[in-house]
C-alpha cells in the first residue's frame, strides 16, 4: 500500500466579472446636476452644457445597457432628467439674454406702434400717452406730451422711461419739469433731444422705455427738418 499523498485538486477557474456600465451612471449624475442648475439665471448656461452631455452618455448608456443587461433603466432616466434640464435651461436663458438686454440698453429699438396724436396705453397697461408734438426745424429737436399714471403706484417720468430713438439707437432726453406722476394723475411734459443724427421717434413705457416691450412713436416728418 502505497503512502503517497493525493494530488493536490485541480484550481478553480476564475469567476468572470459581471459587466458593468459606468456610462449610465454618469448620465445620471449629469442628468440630476443639470436640472438642479437649469432654472438659476447665469448658472443655466452651465446647466445646457451639462444637459447636452448628459443626453449624449445618457444614450450611450441605454446602448450599452442592452448589450450586457445592466443600468438600462438608470441610463434612461439621466437621458430624461437631460432632456428636461435642457428645455428649462434655454427658456432660463432666453429670459435672462432678454431681461440683461432690456437692463443694459443692448436691445434694438422696436420698430414705432403710435403716431403724433394718438393716445397709447404702455404695454403693461400702467401708463397712457400721448404725443402732442415733436419738432425738429430746429436743433435741438424738443417734444411734448401727456401722461396719466392708471396704476396704483408713483411713477417716475425720467429718461429711463421715456427714450429717443436716433438712427436706431437708444438716447437720453432732457425732460422738463417734476418727474413724479402720482397714481390717478395727469400731467404735461416737455423735452429735448440733443443726440445728432435722424430722430426716428420716442419710446416710451412705465419700466424701462429701452426695452422689447416700450411703445414707440413715429417721429414721421417731424425729423425731417434735421
Amino acid at each position: 500500500m502505497s503512502d503517497a499523498p493525493y494530488p493536490p485538486p485541480p484550481p478553480f477557474p476564475p469567476s468572470a466579472r459581471p459587466a458593468t456600465n459606468g456610462v449610465a451612471v454618469a448620465a445620471l449624475v449629469l442628468g440630476i446636476v443639470a436640472l438642479v442648475a437649469a432654472p438659476i439665471p447665469l448658472v443655466n448656461f452651465l446647466g445646457i452644457l451639462l444637459a447636452l452631455l448628459g443626453a449624449g452618455l445618457g444614450v450611450a448608456g441605454v446602448l450599452r445597457g442592452r448589450r450586457v443587461g445592466r443600468h438600462t433603466k438608470m441610463a434612461a432616466t439621466g437621458l430624461g432628467l437631460s432632456i428636461v434640464a435642457l428645455a428649462i435651461a434655454s427658456v432660463v436663458g432666453f429670459l435672462t439674454l432678454r431681461y440683461l438686454g432690456d437692463l443694459l440698453d443692448f436691445v434694438d429699438p422696436p420698430e414705432p406702434s403710435a403716431k403724433i396724436g394718438e393716445r397709447f396705453t404702455t404695454d403693461d397697461g400702467d401708463l397712457e400717452i400721448t404725443v402732442t408734438s415733436i419738432s425738429c426745424a430746429e436743433s435741438p429737436c424738443t417734444f411734448a406730451f401727456e401722461a396719466t399714471n392708471t396704476s396704483d403706484r408713483t411713477i417716475y417720468l425720467d429718461h429711463i422711461r421715456v427714450k429717443a430713438v436716433v438712427d436706431g439707437e437708444w438716447h437720453d432726453p432732457w425732460l422738463d419739469g417734476p418727474s413724479m406722476l402720482e397714481p390717478g394723475q395727469t400731467a404735461a411734459r416737455t423735452g429735448t433731444v440733443g443726440a445728432v443724427g435722424h430722430l426716428d421717434g420716442l419710446a416710451f413705457d412705465a419700466d424701462d422705455a429701452s426695452s422689447h416691450s416700450a411703445v414707440v412713436v413715429d417721429a414721421g416728418d417731424a425729423s425731417s427738418g434735421q
